[in-house]
C-alpha cells in the first residue's frame, strides 16, 4: 500500500490512531501504529470491516490477529512484489544451471571431436610432429574448458539448493517462533502475549480460561516410552484444534499441559466445552506396534476460571490453576470451576 499524505493529513491520522490503541490497549509499536493509521484513514474497506468485527469479538485487536490484518492489507503489494522478485530468482539461477549444462555438453562434444580428429591425425604426416603437438593443446584447452564449465554447473546448482534451503528455513523460523512444533498449537508465548492484551483492555467482553493437564503423563511415558507420549500429546493437539473453533484460543501451555483462552463464553459455557474434550480424551484408544497392545489409561484434568472485573492475566492463571489442582485432589479426569 502506498500513501503519500502531506504532512498535516498525516498528522490528523495518527492523531486519530493514537486514542484507539489507548483504548483498545494495543501495543505501540510500528507494525500496530501502520495498521491503525490505515484504519482511521479509511482506505481500505476490507480492513475497517475486519478490525471492526475483531473489536466486536475480542474488546481489543489481539496481536496475532493484528499482524495477520497487517500482512492481509497494509503490505499485501510489497509481500507479493517481494515473493515474485525470489520466484524470479530461481527461475534465473534455474535458467543459468541449464545454460551451463548446455554448454558443458557441447565443449564436451567437442573435446571428442577433437580427439577424434588428433587420433587421425598422429598418423605420420609431412609435418606431424608440429601438427601433432599443436593438436594435442588444443584438446588438452577444450578438456579443461569443459571441465571449468561443468564445475561452474555445479556450482548453480548448490546455489539454487541454498536458495530453497534458506527459503524453507526462513518459513519455520518465523513459525517455530509462535508454533509447538510437536502439536502444531500456538505456543506460551502467544498466550501470554495474548491473555495479557486482553487483561489490559478496557474490553467488557467476558474472557475465560481453561487449564488442562494430562493425568499421569510421567508415569504413561515410564512405561510406554516417549515416543508413544509423544504421540498423546499429537492427538491431543488435534482434538483441541478439531474442537475449539475462534475466537477461542487452544496453546500447548508446557510439557503435558495445555489451555484455551475463550472470549465470549462464560464458565458455564467453557465447562460444556471441557466436559466434551474430557470425553474425547477420556475415549483415546493407541495400540502399540509391537505388541499390539491397546492403552485406554489417558485421561485429562480440568482447571475453569472466568476473568474478573480489574483482574491482572496472573491472577486469572493463578485462579485457573488452584481449580486444576482441586480436580486433581478429587480423583483427576474431571471439570473444575473456580471459585
Amino acid at each position: 500500500m502506498k500513501f503519500a499524505e502531506n504532512s498535516n493529513q498525516s498528522a490528523e491520522y495518527l492523531r486519530q490512531a493514537i486514542p484507539l490503541m489507548v483504548k483498545y490497549n494495543i501495543p505501540p509499536n510500528p507494525l500496530n501504529y501502520a495498521l491503525w493509521y490505515t484504519y482511521v484513514s479509511n482506505k481500505l474497506p476490507s480492513l475497517n470491516t475486519q478490525m471492526d468485527q475483531t473489536l466486536e469479538t475480542y474488546g481489543t485487536c489481539p496481536t496475532l490477529l493484528g499482524e495477520q490484518m497487517f500482512r492481509e492489507h497494509v503490505i499485501s503489494d510489497e509481500v507479493a512484489e517481494s515473493e515474485q522478485a525470489q520466484n524470479q530468482l530461481i527461475a534465473l539461477t534455474q535458467n543459468l544451471q541449464e545454460h551451463a549444462h548446455t554448454a558443458a555438453e557441447h565443449t564436451s562434444s567437442f573435446g571428442v571431436v577433437l580427439e577424434d580428429s588428433l587420433a587421425e591425425l598422429s598418423e605420420p604426416v609431412n609435418n606431424g610432429a608440429e601438427l601433432e603437438s599443436i593438436i594435442t593443446r588444443l584438446a588438452e584447452n577444450t578438456a579443461s574448458i569443459s571441465q571449468t564449465t561443468n564445475e561452474f554447473q555445479e556450482k548453480i546448482a548448490a546455489a539454487q539448493a541454498e536458495i530453497a534451503s534458506l527459503k524453507e528455513e526462513l518459513q519455520r523460523t518465523r513459525q517455530d517462533a509462535r508454533v509447538d512444533a510437536l502439536t502444531g498449537l500456538f505456543n506460551r508465548r502467544v498466550f501470554d502475549a495474548e491473555l495479557e492484551q486482553i487483561a489490559g483492555s478496557k474490553s467488557d467482553k467476558v474472557t475465560t480460561l481453561v487449564m488442562i493437564d494430562i493425568d499421569h503423563f510421567k508415569q504413561f511415558n515410564d512405561n510406554y516410552g516417549h515416543l508413544m507420549g509423544d504421540k498423546v500429546l499429537q492427538y491431543f493437539g488435534k482434538v483441541l484444534k478439531e474442537t475449539c473453533k475462534e475466537p477461542a484460543l487452544p496453546v500447548r501451555y508446557g510439557g503435558e499441559e495445555f489451555a484455551v483462552l475463550m472470549i465470549g463464553q462464560s464458565a458455564k459455557e467453557a465447562a460444556e466445552l471441557a466436559e466434551g474434550l474430557r470425553s474425547k480424551i477420556q475415549a483415546i484408544r493407541i495400540k502399540q506396534k509391537k505388541s499390539g497392545k491397546v492403552i485406554s489409561s489417558i485421561t485429562a484434568s480440568f482447571g475453569i476460571s472466568q476473568r474478573t472485573e480489574n483482574e491482572s492475566a496472573e491472577q486469572t492463571i493463578e485462579r485457573a490453576d488452584k481449580a486444576l489442582y482441586r480436580a486433581k485432589e478429587n480423583g483427576r479426569n474431571r471439570v473444575e470451576i473456580a471459585d
